[in-house]
């Protein structure tokens, strides 16, 4: 499910507001930032495939050699719209969560997420202030929608983003920064609200066995120049890949032992 005034098209995805076009912030940084980790994971993605699965593109092969070449191929990208829908689901579950709106149905295999998503909870008490709010730039022409805005105790005002992926990659700090750096927040009704001061960012990975990890991400004035030039300058983004992302994620924070009541 889109975000509100989003809008997939074949490019990425855009925003709408007032009667203008904004590019969002993870289209920005996937169309400027290389991954090399994308090759690995397609050949191993096509080999587990094809091992998997040897009966069911065998018979194709006998009868349609380049049907069964397309579905070899295409595995990796069935396999990343997967992962992108049950990233989805639980995203939609723990902004109701947070909201207190009418929970979506979750799935036996989301489950594990949302039980590390209540574990965190437990373990931090954020106070949320905001969850799926999507900010704005008008002097950098950029918009993207925030997980979530909480009041931590000990953090401050902390700005995070979920991830329910295999690991957390150094480019959320530039995603985080661009959101930290917005100009104004699009509320429902039309209507602007300034971006929030924030204290922190984190990025909560959430995993499937029910366990997760708070990782504080810098998601400062560094981060946002590189995210703001990273299109144009190639010759920055390398460097950001060689030399500045690898300082960019700090190690997991750890709760404060809470007693029980």
């Amino acid at each position: 499910m889109s975000p509100r005034n989003a809008t997939t098209t074949s490019k990425g995805r855009t925003y709408s507001w007032s009667g203008e076009t904004y590019w969002s912030v993870t289209t920005i940084i996937g169309g400027g930032l290389p991954k090399p980790a994308l090759l690995p994971w397609g050949i191993k993605s096509v080999a587990e495939y094809a091992v998997h699965n040897l009966d069911e593109w065998r018979g194709i092969a006998e009868v349609d050699p380049d049907g069964a070449v397309a579905l070899l191929k295409g595995s990796p990208y069935r396999q990343r719209e997967k992962a992108a829908d049950l990233g989805s689901l639980v995203h939609a579950r723990i902004e109701s969560l947070i909201l207190g709106t009418p929970e979506p149905p979750a799935p036996p295999v989301a489950l594990g997420f949302l039980d590390a998503f209540d574990r965190f909870v437990l373990d931090w008490a954020p106070a949320f202030e905001a969850a799926e709010f999507t900010v704005y730039s008008r002097s950098e022409h950029y918009a993207g929608t925030a997980d979530w805005l909480a009041r931590i105790p000990g953090l401050g005002m902390v700005l995070g983003d979920q991830k329910t992926g295999k690991a957390i990659y150094p480019e959320v700090s530039l995603q985080l920064a661009a959101y930290r750096y917005a100009e104004f927040i699009g509320l429902p009704d039309g209507t602007e609200a300034p971006m929030p001061t924030v204290d922190a960012c984190a990025a909560l990975h959430l995993r499937s066995d029910g366990t997760y990890s708070l990782i504080p991400v810098d998601a400062g004035e560094e981060a946002f120049q590189f995210a703001r030039r990273e299109r144009v300058l190639d010759r920055e983004v390398f460097r950001f890949g060689e030399e500045i992302s690898k300082r960019m994620l700090g190690e997991p924070l750890m709760p404060a032992v809470r007693e029980v009541a």
